[in-house]
């Protein structure tokens, strides 16, 4: 199918709409289709907010690129730039004439259905990441505008029942492609013992590592509760305390996170690392991948470190069921906490005892990468755009 749509003699534009540029999944995954496209599509991309850490990596393989000069930081008085936003978009799809919008994120799903209100000819794609359980007036609106939207594409099978469910839309409209792994992206900057080195750990240490933006949706106070009990676990049983977790991730929670690990005195058993441009480094070191999120689409991290070969364990999140053994997740119920450090304990205890454990363990039989490859995931774009 792939070779049949190179074979198209008319190019086509698709101008990919993004609320923001800052470092995320979905920016990652915007990353990898530019990356990844045929010559037939001429990209355009354009940010609703005018900074980003991303931005750099999209100007690299995207001339055109634009910024609708939003503020990075959501705020009432924000909404006095809204007009100015959608006007200056306007004319750049008057200039750059696009054939496709293809958008991602809220916002961003919101510009281009009024986008497809002045210009009824454009196909307009919106992108649904995650099972939003937060800011429900969200979903109200996405209901009564997904009229507006030719397709919905959601990353996994679960997000796309949660869309059915709560924005009301018809079946055939709703597309799923999963989230895709660019396996030539995959660089170090350093090898094991360099960056254990660097952040004071011996190779003895059991590391695990869980990574995200520090949020509530990403469960970062669940994670630290765990670890309080899990140490407590250790003194009780008098077990060696040779380990340390990891969080990387940047954002609005960072300084209630600090202080709650504080609170509990867990400064010797979790540190916050602060945002990392390449989280290869870190996966690579540890032994194990942790995911405490309390709603996800398709965690991006959690296929990162399968191809890694680091085993997970997982909260019973949209998305991670295609990939993880059931035994490896984690129900978000009232006995989550003790289900969660149970299964904890009962790796550190395998690792201390030299018990080998490995990705196999944890893996789904439906879990196939060669899915997930760009070859494969692209052939699903196009044929949207097409």
């Amino acid at each position: 199918m792939l070779n049949e749509l190179k074979q198209v003699n008319r190019k086509i534009r698709v101008l990919y709409l993004i609320t923001s540029l800052d470092y995320g999944g979905t920016q990652k995954q915007l990353y990898y289709i530019l990356r990844n496209l045929p010559e037939a599509i001429e990209p355009i991309v354009i940010s609703l907010k005018k900074y980003g850490r991303f931005k750099r990596k999209i100007k690299e393989i995207c001339r055109n690129l634009y910024d609708l000069s939003l503020p990075s930081k959501s705020k009432i008085f924000s909404l006095c730039f809204l007009p100015y936003a959608f006007f200056k978009l306007y004319f750049l799809i008057l200039k750059l004439k696009p054939n496709v919008v293809h958008a991602f994120l809220f916002q961003a799903n919101l510009f281009s259905k009024i986008v497809k209100f002045f210009f009824p000819k454009i196909r307009v794609i919106c992108s649904e990441r995650v099972a939003e359980k937060e800011k429900m007036w969200q979903l109200k609106i996405s209901r009564y505008t997904n009229f507006l939207a030719d397709i919905i594409v959601v990353n996994s099978i679960e997000l796309k029942e949660f869309v059915l469910k709560y924005q009301k839309v018809k079946q055939q409209k709703v597309v799923v492609i999963p989230n895709m792994i660019d396996l030539d992206e995959i660089k170090f900057e350093g090898s094991p013992e360099e960056i254990r080195n660097k952040l004071s750990i011996n190779d003895k240490t059991f590391v695990v590592l869980s990574a995200g933006r520090l949020h509530k949706q990403k469960g970062f106070d669940f994670l630290i509760e765990i670890v309080d009990k899990f140490v407590r676990m250790c003194k009780e049983k008098k077990i060696e305390e040779n380990f340390l977790f990891l969080v990387i991730g940047d954002g609005e929670d960072r300084n209630k996170l600090r202080e709650l690990i504080i609170k509990k005195n867990l400064s010797n058993y979790i540190q916050l690392l602060g945002y990392k441009h390449n989280i290869y480094d870190y996966i690579n070191i540890c032994d194990l991948f942790i995911l405490t999120s309390y709603w996800e689409g398709s965690p991006n991290v959690v296929l990162e470190a399968l191809a890694f070969n680091k085993p997970v364990i997982s909260t019973e999140v949209e998305g991670v069921a295609q990939y993880l053994k059931k035994e490896w997740l984690v129900s978000l119920d009232n006995n989550r906490l003790e289900n969660y450090t149970k299964k904890l304990f009962d790796i550190y205890l395998k690792y201390l005892n030299g018990e080998k454990f490995s990705v196999k363990d944890c893996l789904s039989e439906s879990f196939v990468i060669d899915k997930l490859l760009p070859k494969e995931v692209i052939k699903k774009f196009l044929s949207l755009y097409y």
